[in-house]
């Protein structure tokens, strides 16, 4: 009989037995008496991490140290200090500090401080500190320093980048990259770039490049040092200083056509490109393209193309517009162009309509010339001066005053000239000021 009731009782016990929780290896004790109504809830710590040895597997083992060969987690693995070849959890590992060959996870994969070969998170990948090979991730990486080779994923994200190349679809370091390759398909941002090259197929950009190449559709800096800029538009907002800027539109310089904010310094070898627009002083060899415009000056061999403009002081052997060129100082050789304009010219202008509105000191050559002095000579169909100091050669020549010659089927002079008006020749004796006039001096 009291066998019976034994096993009566073991029945009855059954489906509380199996309806209890399994108890896991980081679960907080449960104290005595918790489970009564009114009684005070536990104040224990949680059960402490445990120092592991060789091999350690769990669902969501929770480690102090471990050393040996390696890890596996069936859910989260965490380790404050790892020491070995692996670890690996299917869904999510975290390392205090990881020092060993991989950090692996199907998930995503963490380490405060990760030195050793890969982290390898299928998701994301995240790092305090990285030294190592690489980081590979399908989605995402994540540094604050990166310390290695290769960083690979469609995201890549650094605050310090140090390695050999930054590959993914979107790239950025916030910081300093220093490397040879950050290649971003949509985006790379660095702030500081020293390496190689910076190359994406939509955007690449940086507050200060030093470095070999920029190339990307939309290539933008505040600051560009290097060999070439290249780009369907090739933006630097202050300073352009190495090789070639290359695009479509190449711009140095925050201002606009509307704007007074202009800054830019280009000091390089050449902008060739349909526009060159550099909000700035030019110093270099050439600008080359349909539009070019230096907005505080021009020092170098040539401005070249449809339309060429500097709004200050142009020091060059030539300026070449195929529809005008247009300089405020022109000192060089020659303008070349349809319409030729400066106020003030040193050299030669050649085109179909040439005007140096205060003074020229040179040849004006062209269907129709215009100085407000000339000092050397016009000759074309009509010339037009206010002072004439040298000659004047066309169908009809026009001075208010007159010291040299006109040669022409009609010629003009108000003041200096024999007669006002003549035909073939005409001789001005005109006066600057205080000089002498012509035929009492002693030239």
């Amino acid at each position: 009989m009291r066998q019976a009731k034994t096993l009566l009782a073991a029945v009855a016990l059954l489906p509380l037995l199996f309806s209890t929780r399994l108890a896991q290896a980081d679960d907080a004790p449960i104290a005595a008496g918790a489970g009564a109504e009114g009684a005070f809830p536990s104040t224990e710590a949680p059960a402490p991490a445990r120092d592991w040895a060789i091999l350690h597997a769990g669902i969501r083992p929770r480690l102090a140290t471990f050393g040996g060969v390696g890890t596996f987690a069936l859910a989260q693995g965490r380790v404050h200090h790892f020491y070995g070849v692996t670890s690996f959890a299917t869904v999510r590992q975290d390392a205090g500090i990881f020092v060993g060959a991989t950090e692996l996870a199907l998930g995503q994969a963490n380490a405060e401080k990760f030195y050793g070969v890969a982290q390898l998170g299928l998701s994301k990948n995240l790092a305090g500190s990285f030294a190592g090979v690489t980081q590979l991730s399908l989605a995402h990486n994540d540094a604050e320093s990166f310390g290695g080779v290769l960083q690979l994923a469609p995201y890549d994200r650094a605050g310090d980048f140090y390695g050999l190349a930054q590959v993914g679809g979107y790239d950025r370091t916030e910081r300093d990259f220093v490397g040879a390759l950050q290649l971003g398909l949509a985006h790379d941002e660095a702030d500081r770039f020293r390496g190689l090259v910076q190359v994406s197929l939509a955007h690449a950009a940086s507050r200060d490049f030093g470095g070999a190449l920029q190339l990307a559709p939309y290539a933008h800096t505040n600051d560009f040092a290097g060999l070439v800029q290249l780009g369907v538009l090739s933006r630097d907002d202050e300073e352009f200083a190495g090789g070639l800027q290359l695009g479509v539109i190449n711009k140095v310089g925050r201002g606009s056509l509307f704007s007074d904010g202009r800054d830019g310094t280009f000091a390089g070898v050449a902008q060739i490109g349909w526009v060159n627009w550099n909000d700035g002083k030019f110093a270099g060899a050439l600008q080359v393209g349909t539009v070019n415009l230096a907005t505080k000056g021009f020092t170098g061999l040539a401005q070249i193309g449809l339309a060429s403009a500097t709004e200050s002081e142009m020091w060059a052997p030539v300026q070449v517009g195929a529809l005008f060129a247009v300089a405020e100082e022109f000192h060089g050789i020659a303008q070349i162009g349809t319409v030729t304009v400066a106020d003030h010219a040193r050299g030669g202008q050649l085109g179909v309509v040439n005007v140096s509105s205060d003074d020229h000191h040179g040849l004006q050559l062209g269907l129709v010339d215009y100085s407000g002095d000339i000092r050397g000579a016009q000759i074309g169909l009509v010339n037009v001066a206010d002072k004439v100091r040298g000659v004047q050669i066309g169908l009809f020549n026009n001075a208010t005053s007159l010291r040299g010659l006109q040669i022409g089927v009609v010629n003009h002079a108000e003041d200096g000239s024999l007669v006002p008006w003549s035909t073939i020749i005409n001789m001005g004796f005109g006066s600057d000021g205080g000089e002498a006039p012509l035929a009492a001096s002693n030239d």
